[in-house]
C-alpha cells in the first residue's frame, strides 16, 4: 500500500519519510549558520551571518505583512524578481523569501532552488506572539498545524497522498510514516488496517482527508488551528464508514431505529442476505441459528458491536463481538455489560425489578434486616437456600414444632431473630450483590475518572477526552442502569 512507502517529489526530496527527526534538527542547523563557533585556535572569529528578508511580488503590497516585519525588527527588501537573490547560500546573508502565493511560478523556482520560503500568515503570527521567524527547511505558509504529528493510512493514489503531505508541511505539520503514540491524528481513507486498529485503541482522532483541504482553505486566518475541537469534529471518520449493515432478529421498531443510527454514523443498511453486506448484526437473545451460510468476508457480530462503535465514536474490532451459534437448546447466550445500555435490555431490567418487588411483598419481614455474622452468611449453601423443607413455614405445615418455639428464653437473654425463608435469602443476596457492584462503579468514577478529567486543576485535565473515553468507556451509563435496578441512589 502506498501509505507505507516513501514518496519523492519532482525535486527528488522525500515527502512521506518520517519528518520528525529532520524537523527537530532544523533549529540547531540554522543557529549554527547564524552563530558559527569560533575556530579551534581562538585567534580568528567567523563573521555572523545577517538574516535578510526578501518580500516577493504580491507580498510586497501586503501592508500588514510589512508592519509585522518592522515589529519583529527584521530588515526586508521588496523585489519583483528573485534572480539576484536566488543564491540562498550567500556567505553574507541568510535569505528568507516571503511569497504570498505558494502556487505561483516564483514559488516553484524558489522551492527547486532549495531556498527558505515563508508565507505572510506565519510572519504575522510571529509578530503577534513576539517570536522570531521560524527556522524551517521546508516552505512554511502558516501555523495551522504546528505541533501536530500526522500519519496516513488507506491511500492508494500516489498523487493524492503527495498533495496531502505537501499541504501538511506548508501548514507546519509533521509526518510520521509509522504509527506510534506520538501521532496526534491519523488521516484515514479506509477503516481497515493495523494503523486504524491501533488508533482506535489509543483514542487517537481519526480524520478524513477533507480535514486537511479545509484547513488549507483557512490558511490566511492567523489565529486558526486545525486542532480546534469544533472544527476537527466535522471531519472525523464516522464509525460505520465503508460499512454495509444488515439486522437480524430485531423488532420492526428496533430495526428502524438502528438503520437510522447507521446512516447518521456514516454507514448504509441492506436487507439480510444481500451480497454487498459487510456486517450482519444479530440479536443473540432471539436468534439461535442463521437463515443462510455467511460468506468468509461477512462479519456476523452481536449488537454490542453496533452500540459499542457508536459509544467509542470509532469502528470497534469485530473479533470481540463475533456471533456464535448455540450448540444446544440449554446453552444460553451470555450478555455483556455493554448490552445493558441497549434498547432490548429495558425488558430485562423491568422483569428483574418486578421479581425483586414480588419477593419483597411475599415476606413479612423488612427487606433490610440486621446483617448476620459473615461466617453464618458464607456457610449457607445453594442447596440449603433453595430447600423449602428447612424453613420454619414448612416445618409448621408438616406438623412439626420449630425448635425455637420450644425453647423458653431466659430473662437475661436477647431474643434471637427468627430464621428467614430461603426465598428471602435469595432476594437478599441479589440485592447485596447489586449494592456492592454499584459501590464499586461509584468508586471508579469518583476516585479515578473525576480527578483525571477535572478542568480546574493546574495544567488542565490530566487526560484528554479521547483517553478518558478509551479508559472508562460506558462505565457511567452502566452505573446509571444499576442504580435504577437497585432502586435508589448509592
Amino acid at each position: 500500500m502506498v501509505d507505507n512507502s516513501t514518496l519523492m517529489s519532482e525535486t527528488g526530496r522525500s515527502l512521506l519519510a518520517d519528518s520528525s527527526i529532520l524537523d527537530s534538527k532544523i533549529t540547531e542547523i540554522s543557529k549554527e549558520k547564524i552563530f558559527p563557533e569560533s575556530t579551534s585556535d581562538g585567534d580568528e572569529e567567523m563573521p555572523q551571518i545577517e538574516t535578510r528578508v526578501v518580500v516577493v511580488q504580491e507580498a510586497a503590497k501586503h501592508t500588514e505583512l510589512l508592519d509585522a516585519l518592522e515589529e519583529i525588527k527584521v530588515p526586508y527588501i521588496k523585489a519583483e524578481s528573485v534572480e539576484e537573490y536566488g543564491e540562498s547560500e550567500s556567505p553574507e546573508f541568510e535569505t528568507i523569501f516571503v511569497v504570498a502565493d505558494f502556487h505561483a511560478p516564483v514559488f516553484n523556482d524558489l522551492y527547486k532552488a532549495d531556498c527558505r520560503v515563508l508565507g505572510p500568515p506565519i510572519v504575522m503570527r510571529c509578530a503577534q506572539k513576539g517570536e522570531a521567524l521560524p527556522f524551517s527547511c521546508r516552505p512554511l505558509y502558516c501555523g495551522s498545524m504546528l505541533n501536530l504529528v500526522l500519519c496516513f493510512t488507506g491511500f492508494r493514489k500516489k498523487d493524492e497522498l503527495v498533495k496531502l503531505v505537501t499541504l501538511v508541511h506548508h501548514m507546519g505539520g509533521i509526518i510520521r510514516r509509522d504509527f506510534s503514540s506520538k501521532v496526534t491524528h491519523l488521516v484515514a481513507n479506509s477503516t481497515q488496517g493495523d494503523k486504524f486498529r491501533v488508533a482506535v485503541s489509543l483514542g487517537t482522532p481519526i480524520m478524513k482527508a477533507e480535514w486537511i483541504y479545509k484547513s488549507w482553505e483557512r490558511r490566511n486566518e492567523i489565529d486558526f488551528s486545525a486542532a480546534a475541537e469544533e472544527f476537527k469534529n466535522e471531519f472525523k471518520v464516522p464509525p460505520f464508514q465503508d460499512c454495509m449493515l444488515s439486522f437480524l432478529g430485531f423488532s420492526d421498531e428496533e430495526k428502524k431505529n438502528m438503520e437510522e443510527m447507521t446512516e447518521m454514523q456514516g454507514g448504509q443498511h441492506l436487507p439480510v442476505g444481500d451480497e454487498m453486506c459487510t456486517h450482519l448484526i444479530v440479536e443473540e437473545n432471539t436468534v439461535k441459528d442463521l437463515p443462510f451460510e455467511p460468506s468468509q468476508s461477512l462479519y456476523v457480530v452481536k449488537q454490542e458491536w453496533f452500540w459499542g462503535s457508536i459509544q467509542m465514536d470509532a469502528r470497534a474490532g469485530e473479533s470481540m463481538y463475533l456471533f456464535e451459534k448455540a450448540d444446544s437448546p440449554e446453552l444460553k447466550t451470555s450478555v455483556s455489560q455493554l448490552s445493558l445500555s441497549t434498547p432490548n435490555s429495558h425488558r430485562k431490567r423491568r422483569r428483574l425489578r418486578e421479581t425483586l418487588a414480588q419477593l419483597t411483598r411475599e415476606t413479612d419481614m423488612s427487606p433490610f434486616p440486621p446483617r448476620k455474622r459473615p461466617s453464618a452468611e458464607h456457610s449457607l449453601s445453594m442447596g440449603s437456600l433453595l430447600d423449602i423443607s428447612n424453613t420454619p413455614d414448612a416445618s409448621i405445615t408438616n406438623g412439626e414444632t420449630p425448635k425455637s418455639s420450644c425453647m423458653k428464653p431466659s430473662k437475661n437473654s436477647t431474643p434471637l431473630p427468627p430464621k428467614q425463608s430461603a426465598r428471602w435469602q435469595v432476594a437478599k443476596e441479589l440485592y447485596q450483590t447489586e449494592s456492592n457492584y454499584v459501590d464499586i462503579l461509584t468508586t471508579i468514577i469518583e476516585v479515578f475518572q473525576v480527578p483525571l478529567e477535572k478542568e480546574g486543576q493546574l495544567g488542565g485535565p490530566i487526560l484528554a477526552p479521547e483517553e478518558i473515553k478509551t479508559i472508562f468507556g460506558s462505565i457511567p451509563d452502566i452505573l446509571d442502569v444499576h442504580i435504577k435496578i437497585k432502586g435508589g441512589r448509592p
